[in-house]
């Protein structure tokens, strides 16, 4: 496996919002990064240190590009990556904190262990069939444990859609935690007793679904008592009115009836003398004789009947109009029971309504014959309890629905939770297969991790058996004596590691330099630890050579280069442009280098840079500069900045990328008087005495690399931008007074300019 790209880096560390682009070419195998201070290889070589430790980037996005996979910097735990060993600073400190203690040992095979190592390769073999099985097992496990979430999500979004209510919001978030909460509180009794019918279900969803209804009043009749209507009936019936009857009134009933009433209107306050129907005088013994038969029993008989009628009548027309609620009123899941209970209300009132009429009937008949007994033919009298009965039972309809009303929520709320358990319960059997599912799996895990695990735990007690770290440790000392020129400083060799010693004593007081060698040849001679394939590994370098003289420099280029050839990936990262320009002229004579093809070549060279955008400092990985591919100095880079820059000022450019351009402008004066006026090196305001150039403009130049620059590394944004207003006129100056001094090599270095800007354009 090789590392290809860092696809993104935002924001990490001072990259602030880094994509790979399009024209920048993938990692080879060898890679070297090229960049002054300050412009992100700390910060490159610390996010290798996490591919090597296996520890989650949680800061920013960062996707590392591993053969054809996205790896994201929060996924490197446990995601497969080729094996990676760094150096950088922090490799330095770790190794000089273990001096007053242990150094971790680097292991070599022994020399009586081959016969062990064939157990070990036999095992090995053994231990990769166990992972193969260990991995199908995780991965069978996976499976499980994604089948029973999805189906956990599945039954929590079903249950969730058909509960979620206005009116009730206890639903509304439902997720798998709960539902799964819900299903593993059940057992195969509660799951049987939570399981509704169909009817039931609808009638629990309509309920669910209800909005809060008005109260309805109860339906209040009074119910008559039957039997004692129909006895006061046929008692009337069977009288009749003794008096002097006359015989045409008696056998017309109409005729009677209407003498009767026209008697009132001819008698007492009323009498005239005369009939009012004819005007004939009306003869007295007439008007006694119509007395006598219309005497005071008949008139109480006719009261007594008109009384029982009127009652009787009364009764009738409040039974046919007793008031029933409209189902549509109620709630939907109590309509079709108010329906069957006012049919069942309604099947009683109208039989009563028609016995009531039978009766009046009967009266009425009565009245017009009161002087001849009469039957009673009339059905069977309704039963008044079962009448009531009904009227109750319609009446418990509205008083449950009265009382959904008082309690409406907690009726949705119960109403919900009973088809929550019913669906739970619905799916608890495919729920309690797939646990047991995901429980098999856990077993096979188990199992196949405790038999590869058996495997390693053979194979390291073999190879303890089998390695030594004595003879690392005397090539350490030869090589650390060839390094530093001298053999005061030793590895020695403990129990379980080394200690370092300073003439055979405890080492202190180690210079940067002794730090920088003893750190930097340990970690080489580690890449031969057996734990480590180093063929098939990749290795990161950053800056080695820090604090290093110019002889210590070239040794460690030597031993790099030796140690890491056979890498599987090599990454070299420096700011310093004397180990740049070894590094690079190795790169540029390994085979098939000289390819015309980018993508057929071994190796890649990158520049890190950085920008200032709004008031930040943003780096970015770029291809390398032509003119530091090209030539053996940085002169030749850094004349271009200035010469860019000042152009770029001319045309009215902002000053946030001023930033580092006094350090650089400074450096290139002093390369160049450095050349022309040797023996004022190291003292700048010398040099430009001795130049012929117009002394207000040395001026200037002098009091701007002053006032902006800073020795060994690029400025931090940390003066006032107004204060680098004057950046462009400066390096104006400070080509000037180049050409001034050497027309031809400013005229050659700008014709270079020109060449390496057409080839980029092209």
């Amino acid at each position: 496996m090789r590392i290809t790209r860092i696809s993104r880096l935002k924001p990490y560390g001072i990259f602030r919002d880094f994509t790979w682009p399009n024209e920048l070419q993938p990692f080879a195998r060898f890679n070297l990064i090229y960049g002054w201070n300050g412009t992100g290889k700390t910060t490159l070589a610390r996010l290798f240190r996490s591919l090597q430790d296996k520890t989650a980037v949680t800061t920013g996005d960062v996707v590392f590009d591993i053969d054809d996979r996205q790896v994201k910097g929060s996924e490197i735990p446990g995601t497969a990556l080729p094996a990676v060993r760094v150096f950088n600073r922090d490799s330095i400190a770790s190794t000089v904190a273990a001096f007053g203690g242990e150094i971790a040992p680097i292991y070599f095979f022994g020399q009586d262990g081959v016969e062990k190592q064939r157990q070990v390769e036999e095992l090995r073999r053994d231990l990769g069939t166990a992972d193969a099985e260990a991995t199908t097992a995780r991965s069978n496990q996976a499976a499980a444990l994604k089948a029973l979430d999805d189906f956990c999500i599945a039954r929590a979004k079903v249950i969730k859609e058909f509960l979620i209510s206005s009116r009730s919001k206890t639903y509304n978030n439902y997720d798998k935690r709960r539902f799964r909460q819900a299903v593993e509180n059940l057992d195969p009794t509660a799951q049987r007793a939570a399981l509704l019918q169909d009817d039931q279900k609808a009638k629990l969803r309509s309920q669910k679904d209800a909005q809060p209804k008005a109260l309805q009043p109860a339906v209040a009749c009074e119910i008559p008592d039957f039997a004692k209507l129909a006895a006061c009936t046929h008692a009337l019936l069977n009288r009749s009115v003794v008096s002097k009857v006359i015989s045409a009134l008696a056998d017309d009933r109409d005729v009677g009836t209407w003498v009767h009433q026209g008697l009132a209107l001819h008698t007492g306050d009323r009498s005239i003398g005369v009939c009012r129907f004819c005007g004939q005088d009306l003869p007295p013994e007439r008007v006694l004789a119509l007395e006598a038969h219309f005497n005071d029993a008949f008139s109480q008989f006719q009261a007594e009947i008109d009384s029982l009628a009127a009652t009787v009548e009364g009764d009738r027309k409040r039974l046919a109009e007793v008031a029933l609620p409209d189902s549509s009123r109620l709630y939907d899941h109590l309509a079709t029971e108010l329906e069957i209970a006012q049919a069942t209300m309604r099947g009683q009132l109208e039989p009563a309504v028609a016995y009531l009429g039978v009766l009046h009937a009967h009266l009425l008949a009565k009245r017009g014959a009161p002087f001849t007994p009469a039957s009673l033919d009339a059905p069977v009298a309704p039963n008044r309890d079962v009448i009531v009965g009904s009227i109750a039972a319609v009446n418990g309809v509205i008083e449950k629905h009265n009382a959904t009303t008082a309690r409406f929520e907690s009726e949705v709320e119960t109403a919900c939770q009973k088809l929550e358990q019913c669906y739970v319960a619905e799916a608890f059997n495919e729920f309690i297969r797939l646990r047991d599912s995901v429980g098999t799996a856990h077993d096979g895990v188990n199992g196949s991790t405790a038999k590869a695990q058996g495997l390693r735990d053979r194979i390291a007690k073999i190879d303890r058996e089998i390695v030594e770290h004595l003879r690392p440790a005397e090539e350490l000392n030869g090589e650390l004596r060839a390094y530093l020129g001298r053999d005061e400083l030793r590895f020695e060799v403990k129990e379980t590691g080394y200690t370092m010693t300073r003439n055979g004593l405890p080492a202190s007081g180690l210079s940067e330099g002794e730090k920088t060698a003893i750190a930097f040849l340990y970690f080489l001679k580690s890449l031969q630890d057996k734990s480590f394939d180093l063929a098939n590994g990749v290795v990161v370098i950053d800056d080695p050579v820090s604090s290093l003289d110019a002889n210590a420099l070239f040794s460690a280029f030597g031993y790099m280069k030796e140690r890491t050839k056979d890498a599987g990936q090599l990454f070299v990262l420096t700011h310093n442009f004397c180990f740049f320009r070894q590094v690079k002229n190795w790169y540029r004579h390994l085979p098939h280098q000289g390819k015309k093809d980018p993508a057929l070549r071994p190796a890649r060279l990158y520049l890190l840079h950085v920008a200032t955008r709004a008031g930040q400092r943003e780096a970015a990985l770029a291809p390398l500069d032509p003119l530091l591919e090209e030539y053996e100095s940085e002169y030749h880079y850094i004349f271009k900045r200035v010469y860019d820059e000042s152009q770029r000022c001319a045309i009215g450019g902002g000053l946030e990328a001023c930033y580092g351009m006094p350090n650089i402008a400074r450096r290139l004066v002093e390369a160049f008087l450095s050349f022309r006026f040797p023996t004022c090196t190291g003292h700048l305001a010398k040099q430009l005495d001795a130049v012929p150039f117009d002394a207000a403009r040395k001026a200037r130049i002098l009091r701007f690399l002053h006032t902006h620059s800073h020795h060994g590394h690029v400025a931090e944004p940390e003066h006032d931008l107004s204060m680098l207003s004057e950046t462009g006129a400066v390096l104006g100056d400070v080509l000037a007074l180049i050409e001034a001094t050497d027309r031809d090599h400013f005229n050659q270095m700008k014709e270079l300019i020109a060449s390496v800007t057409d080839t980029e354009a092209t």
